[in-house]
């Protein structure tokens, strides 16, 4: 019984040192790396067109939360809004990153960031045209364009896609219907952006 115990605290000992020696990095290196991201965002044509495969074992995270990581400042332009950038399309460790306030949690995050292996998939919103959505009196559906940009370890851009995608016709039906007075309802134009963010999430490559 003394030996099985002995071998059950070694056991428990030995899984407290492997969970104790999980990876860690700086995060100041995921800041430069999230600025080389951004200073190398590819032009329109710049690269080729992204295949299903290339969206395999990528760390997705939108334009927004991009910005946010290099500490620059989010701008007031309606494609940098926090409602067209939902956190849904941000990998666990990227909202790990931004969220947590342990510094051994964020440089756990940054590991997985900047692992040997990783590729990163950037959505960036390019135009929103939602009239409703924004709070305007023009009653027609709404849509937006986004790209989604694979990037390789080193910063360097390999790929784009574009992804263009419309409020539910039948929801936009309902908030026109509805919008009959000077302004819009701002319940009807959460509802809207509350939709185009759930369409964006469905249409975006790469979950």
């Amino acid at each position: 019984m003394l030996g099985r115990s002995l071998l059950l605290s070694v056991a428990v000992l030995g899984l407290g040192a492997c969970k104790a020696k999980q990876p860690e990095a700086d995060p100041a290196k995921v800041k430069n790396l999230a600025h080389q991201l951004i200073a190398n965002e590819p032009g329109m044509s710049a690269v080729r067109e992204c295949k299903d495969a290339d969206y395999a074992n990528t760390i997705p995270m939108t334009w927004r939360s991009l910005r946010t990581i290099a500490g620059d400042p989010i701008t007031k332009e309606n494609r940098e809004a926090e409602w067209i950038n939902p956190t849904q399309l941000d990998a666990p460790a990227i909202r790990t990153f931004l969220e947590s306030k342990d510094p051994t949690i964020q440089r756990r995050a940054a590991a997985t960031i900047l692992a040997k292996n990783a590729a990163y998939l950037v959505h960036k919103v390019d135009v929103v045209n939602a009239p409703i959505a924004l709070g305007i009196k023009e009653l027609k559906i709404g849509s937006a364009s986004a790209r989604a940009i694979r990037y390789e370890r080193n910063g360097k851009p390999t790929c784009v896609s574009i992804i263009d995608f419309t409020n539910d016709r039948a929801k936009s039906d309902w908030a026109i219907s509805v919008s009959d007075k000077t302004l819009i309802d701002p319940a009807v134009a959460k509802a809207m952006r509350d939709d185009l963010a759930d369409q964006y999430v469905k249409h975006a490559p790469g979950r």
